[in-house]
């Protein structure tokens, strides 16, 4: 019976207590339907109380009203004062029952008066107390209800409850204590019962709830005691607080009730941390019907959006669970929208994770199972359903950087537990709860910007859609133990040149307390090859690890490159700075163990197929019916198996390494061609491009090839760049035929390359930084044509190595007939039926190459008839002949001579070859190959006949030439007997007084110098002559006569006569030095030679 007498007890009090609000809420026009009940949960404590707590409790539950006593006018106060019994002035309404006499009737404080169980207004801008004395042990359990409702205009829009335990706030405008900011309850004091655990049973001995208008119940209780700065603001006009003490404290040291707060009424406009002011407000999303705390959020890239804890700046309510859904529907075409949400403000978040009584420690944000102490958490899905991957789990507080969704939508959950101490640190430097800031991001749908839906995060990048790029990391979060995969994949030939302009991977604080000791939480792992999640076993044996890298460790890295702009170029990446893969495939591996929500991974890297960076250096050989070559990685070559022709393509190198993008500043490139030695090389330069160089490409009017015309200071400050077309007819000697630097569009056909070896040289000196294949290039094509392919063209007769001309003197000498034009080639064609003359007409474009006898001793001088032009003076040449005379050790030294036909020509031009003018003291320097020689060409335009004469000359006597090379000086005439006076030069013997002259005055022919050829006068050998002739003639004489005795003495022993017969035949040749051609043997007598005899016929007697 005692036991329902206290439970019939209780249920009037709670009765009395829910009709005195509900008659609070009518007379300001509020109705009763839009504030449910007080939780059932709650009768569960009233089976605990008695009879006599019952009925003290039951009968505190009056409220006092605001008119005058004994009156029946209506009052003159407004809801928020209480108007006096007697005097009917007014009062606030917190003065009623606080101990104080504010009426001067003490009908402010009845007898057994409360402050609980009613419903209390106010004045914006104004700040009310109430306090709720400890209750005595016989009343327990202790019920109060509070009711504080914001009606409006003057009275408010929000309510502002808390305690605050006389503390200094700093900067509180700036937190939301002030007036300017909200309204809510501060608590000065709080102690109701104990508090024990989070989660389970944690207030056993009483609690505090709070509840909101027109919200579901959620059951969460505060309890214990607190200090600090607390404050509440409502979400809504109206809210009940709720006090229950079951027990008190059995011993005094354990006083476990003390409760005072302070109230104030504000205006929706002055909640700036939660609204935000005039110039941006903030849209917190559309509150789901039926629920405490969900929201919906759209439209955010035209809004500003921010997701916030319930109740926010103030504590937020305990045992609830609040979904956010952040959504964008629309998005520009071809891109994608992504969601983010951070908070780059460490102070406006705060979630609960640990019980601090004075928090000193530094703040952090925790992760994970680090949330499990009180189980207050928020959570952020990659989707808009919890069943989506979970990108992390957050609580603490400090700065919380871009958590981004991989789709269009995004579900954030905050969990709460069900019990709490409402303790709040001072000095005030941080927000209970958390306010988020949402942003879109829109991504190309093409791009590599985010995972798509369904796969794993896995690129390939393959060098058939774009050369090269800019790759950066997914532009979303990534949740724990994911790996992600950049595959780069070339073409054939092709390589992959990476380098990363900047690289971040955040490091986990140690205030976290997470493991990472065990493991990195960022690996980056760079394979040269390729790696698929389907072999990834088996594939791993055939790659190899570029480097690997963890925590502190960060890849090499190009960052000088993050300063190139618009207006700026900086030094392309070395390969120091870069990496470069063997094959066509590479392989970027980041291994995220804690993902990349809070612990961010950013990095930018350039990346490029280029073509595989070998020598550029190519041979070409018609050794086959097909074209080989050293190297074909950058080269293209196709080939006829015809036996006519071999033919092919060469083009410049495409590998960006050879050229100023790729870090080099000059480039050479060699091709060389070589064909057998009765085919000749035909060129075709396709298209080319040389970069913008300041040069002009020309037909030299003197040999009419191509020629580069450039200006040296140019070359100097800017370079240059060129295609060299070069023959080499033999070894060591170098005959440059043409020279292009002018862009090319149209073809370009070089035919009259003479030698089997042809070599085209690609040079480029000084390019800048932004310079690569695309600003310089070329294509070409070759054949190696038959010197009988064509009718109508007919080779030279004679062999390189038969115009390899050396000796003491020599001449060659050309005649050509009427002239056949061929378009860009110069040709003779044969019309006379003297085949007498088909070398000398036949070989009239190829080169001579003359040397002395003796490269140790002995010089070349060289005398044709004609002058010297030059590109000044080429109009004054009568014809279009030319004789070219080159040094051999460099053909870029060159004489272009105008020629003038006959022999006894006024105007001659004179060569002395290469050291003939040193000095003594210079006389030791080395001597290069073919530095004495020189190689002469005859170009024949129209018919002619030209010829050059030489002789080998020495600074001393050929028969000294054992002596050393330093012997330059003009020896004495004894040691110089034959020479030319004129050009202070001894000549050879053999051409002393041989009947053709040498030197150029005729000197080694004068009957002067050939009378002393022996060293004696014709006077002299007459005398000789006679007197042997006697001497002779005497001894004749005296022989017949002692043969005649001999034979008259004989002549009667034997009868028989002999006769004898002598013939002498003297073969008489003259030095040709190995020189071809009719008009050379005439000139020097080379005819057959005539035989010489001589009869004696036997004589019976001479008696």
């Amino acid at each position: 019976m005692l036991v329902c007498r206290r439970l019939l007890l209780i249920a009037a009090a709670i009765a009395a207590s829910i009709e005195a609000g509900s008659a609070s809420y009518h007379s300001l026009g509020i109705s009763s339907s839009d504030y449910s009940g007080y939780p059932s949960g709650y009768a569960v404590y009233s089976g605990a109380t008695s009879p006599e707590s019952s009925s003290s409790s039951s009968s505190s539950t009056s409220s006092p009203t605001s008119e005058p006593a004994g009156g029946n006018g209506e009052s003159s106060c407004r809801p928020s004062e209480f108007q006096c019994g007697t005097s009917g002035h007014c009062v606030a309404q917190d003065k009623y029952c606080d101990g104080e006499n504010d009426c001067d009737d003490k009908s402010d404080e009845p007898r057994y008066c409360t402050p609980c169980n009613r419903t209390l207004y106010g004045d914006v801008g104004r700040t009310y107390r109430v306090e709720i004395r400890r209750p005595r042990e016989d009343r327990l359990p202790f019920l109060c209800h509070l009711n504080f409702t914001a009606a409006g205009s003057d009275l408010g829009d929000l309510v502002q409850v808390g305690h605050r335990n006389d503390v200094v706030v700093e900067n509180n405008a700036d937190w939301g204590g002030g007036p300017a900011t909200g309204v809510g309850l501060t608590f000065d004091t709080f102690t109701v019962g104990r508090f024990l655990s989070f989660t389970s049973e944690g207030c056993p001995d009483g609690f505090m709830t709070i509840r909101e208008e027109g919200r579901p119940a959620t059951g969460g209780q505060w309890c214990g005691s607190a200090w600090g700065y607390t404050v509440y603001y409502s979400e809504t006009p109206s809210i009940n607080l709720t006090l229950y003490l079951l027990r008190l404290s059995e011993q005094g040291i354990g006083y476990n009730f003390d409760f005072k707060l302070s109230y104030k009424f504000l205006r929706r406009s002055e909640a700036h941390l939660r609204y935000g002011n005039s110039s941006m407000s903030t849209w917190r999303g559309e509150l789901v019907n039926g629920t405490y705390c969900d929201r919906v959020l759209t439209k955010c890239d035209t809004r500003a959006c921010r997701l916030q804890s319930p109740n926010y700046p103030g504590v937020y309510p305990r045992n609830v669970t609040c979904y956010y859904r952040v959504e964008q529907n629309r998005a520009p075409v071809g891109h994608r929208a992504l969601l983010a949400v951070s908070q780059r403000n460490s102070h406006k978040i705060h979630i609960k994770d640990q019980v601090v009584k004075y928090d000193r420690s530094q703040r952090v944000l925790r992760v994970w199972d680090q949330c499990n102490v009180v189980q207050d958490y928020l959570t952020v899905y990659d989707g808009g359903s919890t069943s989506d991957r979970v990108l992390v789990r957050l609580c603490g507080g400090d700065a919380v950087p871009d958590i981004v969704s991989s789709h269009n939508t995004m579900l954030l959950e905050f969990h709460t537990s069900p019990y709490d101490n409402p303790f709040h640190p001072v000095p005030l430097s941080f927000l209970p709860g958390f306010e988020l800031e949402v942003q879109v991001i829109f991504v190309d749908e093409k791009s590599r910007s985010f995972v798509k839906e369904n796969e794993n995060c896995d690129f390939y990048i393959s060098g058939d859609e774009n050369s090269s790029g800019i790759l950066e990391n997914p532009k979303h979060s990534l949740p724990p133990n994911t790996t992600c995969r950049y595959h780069f994949q070339g073409k054939l030939n092709e390589i992959v040149w990476l380098s990363f302009v900047k690289y971040y991977a955040a490091t986990v604080e140690a205030a976290a307390n997470i493991d990472t000791t065990a493991d990195c939480n960022a690996k980056l792992l760079i394979w040269d090859g390729d790696i698929t999640m389907d072999k990834l076993a088996s594939s791993r044996k055939n790659v190899t690890l570029m480097g690997q890298f963890c925590k502190d460790d960060i890849p090499r890295l190009c960052d000088h490159s993050l300063l190139r702009n618009s207006s700026r170029h900086t030094r392309p990446c070395s390969l120091a700075e870069s990496y470069v893969s063997t094959g066509r495939d590479l392989t970027l591996e980041h291994i995220l163990r804690q993902g990349s929500a809070l612990y961010p991974i950013s990095f930018v890297l350039r990346y490029e197929f280029v073509h595989e960076a070998i020598s550029c250096n190519h041979v070409f050989t018609s050794t086959s019916s097909t074209s080989s070559t050293s190297s074909t990685s950058s080269l293209s070559s196709s080939s006829s198996s015809s036996s006519l022709s071999n033919t092919g393509k060469f083009a410049s190198p495409k590998s960006v390494f050879f050229y100023g993008r790729g870090g080099a500043q000059n480039l050479s490139c060699v091709y060389k061609f070589e064909a057998e030695p009765d085919h000749r090389i035909e060129l075709t330069f396709v298209k080319a491009s040389f970069g913008g160089k300041d040069c002009t490409s020309d037909i030299d009017q003197l040999v009419n090839r191509w020629t580069c015309n450039r200006r040296m200071a140019d070359v100097k400050k800017f370079g240059m760049a060129n295609l060299v077309v070069a023959e080499y007819p033999w070894q060591g000697v170098e005959l440059v035929r043409d020279c292009f630097c002018s862009n090319m569009s149209e073809r370009i056909i070089v035919r009259t390359l003479t030698s089997n070896m042809v070599e085209v040289r690609f040079t480029v000196t000084l390019m800048n930084v932004t310079q690569d294949y695309r600003d310089f290039f070329f294509e070409g094509e070759y054949r190696f044509v038959p010197v009988s392919a064509d009718s109508n063209e007919h080779g030279c007769s004679t062999r390189l190595e038969e115009r390899r001309l050396r000796g003491t003197s020599g001449e060659i000498s050309i005649r050509s007939p009427l002239l056949q034009v061929i378009p860009g080639v110069a040709a003779v064609e044969e019309t006379l039926t003297n085949m007498e003359d088909l070398t000398a007409m036949q070989c009239v474009n190829e080169p001579w190459l003359i040397e002395p006898e003796d490269a140790r001793i002995n010089f070349l001088y060289l005398r044709t008839a004609g002058y010297s032009i030059t590109q000044d003076n080429v109009e004054d040449c009568m014809t279009l002949n030319r004789i070219i005379v080159y040094s051999a050790a460099n053909t870029k030294e060159r004489s272009v001579i105008c020629p003038e036909g006959g022999v006894d020509t006024a105007r001659t031009v004179d060569f002395f070859s290469g050291g003939w003018n040193y000095s003594a003291v210079n006389a030791s320097v080395a001597m290069a190959q073919h530095s004495r020689s020189f190689v002469v060409e005859f170009v024949q335009r129209e018919p002619g006949f030209h010829a050059v004469t030489w002789i080998a000359i020495s600074k001393r006597s050929p028969t000294t030439s054992n002596l050393g090379p330093n012997a330059f000086a003009i020896l004495p005439e004894e040691d110089c007997p034959y020479r030319c006076p004129e050009i202070q030069a001894c000549i050879s013997s053999v051409l002393w007084c041989d009947g053709v002259r040498h030197c150029p005055s005729g000197f080694d022919e004068e009957e002067a110098n050939c009378s002393y050829r022996f060293g004696v006068t014709l006077l002299y050998v007459a005398v000789g002559a006679g007197a042997l002739g006697i001497f002779l003639i005497l001894l004749l004489a005296t022989g017949c006569l002692k043969y005649c005795l001999y034979r008259h003495k004989a002549r009667k022993k034997k009868k028989n006569v002999a006769l004898n017969v002598n013939h002498l035949h003297v073969n008489h040749t003259h030095h040709n030095n190995g020189l071809t051609g009719s008009r050379l043997s005439g000139r020097y007598n080379l005819a057959t030679p005539q035989e010489m005899y001589l009869e004696n016929y036997g004589k019976d007697s001479i008696c």
